[in-house]
Protein backbone atom coordinates (compact mmCIF):
# COMPACT_ATOMS: atom_id res chain seq x y z
CA UNK A 1 0.00 0.00 0.00
CA UNK A 2 1.33 3.28 -0.54
CA UNK A 3 2.27 5.46 2.60
CA UNK A 4 -0.19 7.98 0.90
CA UNK A 5 -3.33 5.86 1.72
CA UNK A 6 -2.58 6.47 5.77
CA UNK A 7 -2.59 9.98 5.43
CA UNK A 8 -5.63 9.87 2.64
CA UNK A 9 -7.76 7.64 5.58
CA UNK A 10 -7.12 10.11 8.65
CA UNK A 11 -8.53 12.46 6.08
CA UNK A 12 -11.33 10.84 5.04
CA UNK A 13 -12.17 9.78 8.68
CA UNK A 14 -12.06 13.83 9.58
CA UNK A 15 -14.00 14.86 6.45
CA UNK A 16 -16.77 12.36 5.49
CA UNK A 17 -19.90 13.43 6.27
CA UNK A 18 -22.51 10.98 5.38
CA UNK A 19 -23.90 10.49 9.14
CA UNK A 20 -26.54 8.23 8.34
CA UNK A 21 -24.05 5.47 6.57
CA UNK A 22 -21.70 6.15 9.71
CA UNK A 23 -23.94 5.45 12.62
CA UNK A 24 -25.63 2.38 11.34
CA UNK A 25 -22.14 0.55 11.44
CA UNK A 26 -21.69 -2.26 13.91
CA UNK A 27 -19.65 -0.94 16.60
CA UNK A 28 -20.17 2.37 15.84
CA UNK A 29 -21.13 4.66 19.21
CA UNK A 30 -23.54 7.74 18.91
CA UNK A 31 -21.99 10.32 20.52
CA UNK A 32 -23.67 12.85 22.90
CA UNK A 33 -25.46 15.37 20.42
CA UNK A 34 -26.91 17.65 23.38
CA UNK A 35 -24.94 19.61 25.91
CA UNK A 36 -24.93 22.27 28.57
CA UNK A 37 -23.05 24.90 29.71
CA UNK A 38 -22.87 28.37 32.19
CA UNK A 39 -22.54 31.32 31.12
CA UNK A 40 -21.51 34.87 32.43
CA UNK A 41 -25.00 35.70 33.25
CA UNK A 42 -24.67 32.26 35.64
CA UNK A 43 -27.82 30.82 33.36
CA UNK A 44 -27.58 27.50 32.40
CA UNK A 45 -27.79 26.75 28.74
CA UNK A 46 -28.62 23.64 26.22
CA UNK A 47 -27.98 23.62 22.79
CA UNK A 48 -27.12 20.87 20.07
CA UNK A 49 -23.65 20.09 19.16
CA UNK A 50 -23.03 20.29 15.64
CA UNK A 51 -23.63 16.98 13.32
CA UNK A 52 -19.75 16.70 12.08
CA UNK A 53 -19.30 15.61 16.16
CA UNK A 54 -20.52 12.37 14.49
CA UNK A 55 -17.46 12.16 12.53
CA UNK A 56 -15.26 9.12 12.02
CA UNK A 57 -12.51 10.66 13.29
CA UNK A 58 -13.54 10.93 17.18
CA UNK A 59 -14.39 7.28 17.39
CA UNK A 60 -12.43 5.35 19.77
CA UNK A 61 -12.25 2.28 17.19
CA UNK A 62 -12.27 4.46 13.91
CA UNK A 63 -10.04 2.29 12.06
CA UNK A 64 -12.05 -0.60 12.18
CA UNK A 65 -15.35 1.18 10.95
CA UNK A 66 -13.01 2.70 8.28
CA UNK A 67 -12.60 -1.11 7.56
CA UNK A 68 -15.97 -1.86 7.47
CA UNK A 69 -17.28 1.41 5.64
CA UNK A 70 -15.06 0.54 2.47
CA UNK A 71 -16.16 -2.85 2.30
CA UNK A 72 -19.57 -1.55 1.39
CA UNK A 73 -18.27 0.97 -0.78
CA UNK A 74 -19.63 0.65 -4.15
CA UNK A 75 -19.56 4.18 -6.71
CA UNK A 76 -22.99 4.51 -7.54
CA UNK A 77 -22.33 7.91 -9.07
CA UNK A 78 -22.26 6.71 -13.02
CA UNK A 79 -23.79 9.33 -15.59
CA UNK A 80 -23.11 10.32 -19.01
CA UNK A 81 -20.14 12.63 -20.07
CA UNK A 82 -22.80 15.23 -21.28
CA UNK A 83 -26.05 16.65 -21.78
CA UNK A 84 -27.47 18.54 -24.41
CA UNK A 85 -28.52 22.40 -23.67
CA UNK A 86 -31.71 23.80 -25.36
CA UNK A 87 -31.22 26.92 -27.53
CA UNK A 88 -31.02 29.97 -24.32
CA UNK A 89 -29.13 27.46 -22.10
CA UNK A 90 -26.04 27.61 -24.98
CA UNK A 91 -26.26 31.13 -25.61
CA UNK A 92 -25.55 31.41 -21.76
CA UNK A 93 -23.12 28.76 -21.22
CA UNK A 94 -21.29 29.80 -24.43
CA UNK A 95 -21.02 33.57 -23.90
CA UNK A 96 -22.06 34.55 -20.59
CA UNK A 97 -18.93 35.69 -17.80
CA UNK A 98 -19.75 32.92 -15.89
CA UNK A 99 -20.64 30.56 -18.39
CA UNK A 100 -18.60 27.05 -18.59
CA UNK A 101 -17.13 27.71 -21.90
CA UNK A 102 -15.28 30.88 -20.81
CA UNK A 103 -14.43 29.17 -17.60
CA UNK A 104 -12.98 26.71 -19.10
CA UNK A 105 -10.75 28.24 -21.50
CA UNK A 106 -9.15 30.73 -18.77
CA UNK A 107 -8.68 27.65 -16.84
CA UNK A 108 -6.72 25.71 -19.34
CA UNK A 109 -5.16 28.57 -20.66
CA UNK A 110 -3.91 29.01 -17.12
CA UNK A 111 -1.84 25.43 -16.70
CA UNK A 112 -0.89 25.48 -20.18
CA UNK A 113 -3.16 23.26 -21.95
CA UNK A 114 -4.93 22.95 -24.83
CA UNK A 115 -8.22 21.84 -25.16
CA UNK A 116 -7.56 19.07 -27.65
CA UNK A 117 -5.15 17.59 -24.97
CA UNK A 118 -6.88 17.90 -21.81
CA UNK A 119 -9.72 15.54 -24.10
CA UNK A 120 -7.06 13.22 -24.89
CA UNK A 121 -6.69 12.49 -21.34
CA UNK A 122 -10.27 11.67 -20.96
CA UNK A 123 -12.46 8.46 -22.13
CA UNK A 124 -14.74 10.81 -23.33
CA UNK A 125 -15.88 10.88 -27.00
CA UNK A 126 -13.88 13.51 -29.20
CA UNK A 127 -17.44 15.01 -30.83
CA UNK A 128 -18.60 14.88 -27.12
CA UNK A 129 -16.04 16.64 -26.04
CA UNK A 130 -15.70 19.19 -29.02
CA UNK A 131 -19.04 19.79 -28.08
CA UNK A 132 -18.45 20.20 -24.38
CA UNK A 133 -15.94 22.64 -25.48
CA UNK A 134 -18.10 24.52 -27.84
CA UNK A 135 -21.04 24.75 -25.01
CA UNK A 136 -23.59 22.66 -26.85
CA UNK A 137 -23.42 20.17 -24.26
CA UNK A 138 -23.00 20.84 -20.36
CA UNK A 139 -20.31 18.39 -18.59
CA UNK A 140 -21.25 16.07 -15.96
CA UNK A 141 -20.16 16.29 -12.54
CA UNK A 142 -17.87 12.95 -13.18
CA UNK A 143 -16.23 14.83 -16.15
CA UNK A 144 -15.33 18.17 -14.60
CA UNK A 145 -13.78 15.82 -11.15
CA UNK A 146 -11.87 13.73 -13.96
CA UNK A 147 -10.64 16.79 -15.65
CA UNK A 148 -9.47 18.09 -12.85
CA UNK A 149 -7.16 14.70 -11.80
CA UNK A 150 -5.66 14.66 -15.19
CA UNK A 151 -4.76 18.69 -15.97
CA UNK A 152 -3.45 18.52 -12.30
CA UNK A 153 -6.12 21.42 -11.16
CA UNK A 154 -6.03 23.19 -8.00
CA UNK A 155 -8.88 23.20 -5.72
CA UNK A 156 -10.29 26.71 -6.44
CA UNK A 157 -10.15 26.03 -10.22
CA UNK A 158 -11.88 22.93 -9.76
CA UNK A 159 -14.82 24.52 -7.33
CA UNK A 160 -15.29 27.19 -10.26
CA UNK A 161 -15.46 25.20 -12.72
CA UNK A 162 -18.08 22.57 -10.39
CA UNK A 163 -20.09 25.97 -9.81
CA UNK A 164 -21.25 27.51 -13.00
CA UNK A 165 -22.17 24.03 -13.71
CA UNK A 166 -24.34 24.40 -10.69
CA UNK A 167 -22.35 21.76 -9.16
CA UNK A 168 -20.14 21.42 -5.82
CA UNK A 169 -18.34 18.88 -4.00
CA UNK A 170 -20.44 17.53 -1.81
CA UNK A 171 -18.47 15.65 1.26
CA UNK A 172 -21.84 13.16 2.12
CA UNK A 173 -20.11 11.56 -1.09
CA UNK A 174 -17.10 8.92 -1.21
CA UNK A 175 -15.67 10.25 -4.13
CA UNK A 176 -15.64 13.93 -3.29
CA UNK A 177 -13.78 13.33 -0.66
CA UNK A 178 -10.78 11.54 -2.07
CA UNK A 179 -10.57 13.42 -5.29
CA UNK A 180 -10.98 16.92 -3.13
CA UNK A 181 -7.91 14.89 -0.45
CA UNK A 182 -5.65 14.27 -4.35
CA UNK A 183 -6.33 18.31 -5.53
CA UNK A 184 -5.59 19.71 -2.31
CA UNK A 185 -2.52 17.60 -1.46
CA UNK A 186 -1.41 18.12 -5.24
CA UNK A 187 -1.46 14.31 -5.61
CA UNK A 188 -1.36 13.71 -9.38
CA UNK A 189 0.90 11.38 -9.94
CA UNK A 190 -1.22 8.15 -11.65
CA UNK A 191 -0.26 5.58 -9.88
CA UNK A 192 -1.11 6.82 -6.83
CA UNK A 193 -4.25 8.59 -7.98
CA UNK A 194 -5.47 5.10 -9.38
CA UNK A 195 -4.30 3.31 -5.90
CA UNK A 196 -6.67 6.02 -4.26
CA UNK A 197 -9.64 5.51 -6.20
CA UNK A 198 -9.05 1.64 -6.00
CA UNK A 199 -8.68 1.77 -2.19
CA UNK A 200 -12.42 3.78 -2.12
CA UNK A 201 -13.53 1.68 -4.73
CA UNK A 202 -14.19 4.92 -7.20
CA UNK A 203 -14.62 3.60 -10.64
CA UNK A 204 -16.78 5.79 -12.73
CA UNK A 205 -14.72 8.56 -13.75
CA UNK A 206 -13.78 9.19 -17.21
CA UNK A 207 -9.97 9.02 -16.71
CA UNK A 208 -8.04 7.90 -20.14
CA UNK A 209 -6.46 4.52 -19.71
CA UNK A 210 -2.22 5.54 -19.72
Amino acid sequence: MFDFIADLDAYFCETYANYDKLCVLQGYRMPKMQTSEVREDGRTYAYTLPANTMRLALQEKKEELLAQLKAQMQDKTFSFSFRPLGFFSRLKNKHARYGFVKWLKAVLKKYNVTPEAAGESLNVDKKIWQGICKGDYLPTKNVILSLALTVNLSTEDTENLLLVCDYEFDFAIVKDVVVYYLLHNKVFNRPMIDAALAEYKVDNLFIAEN
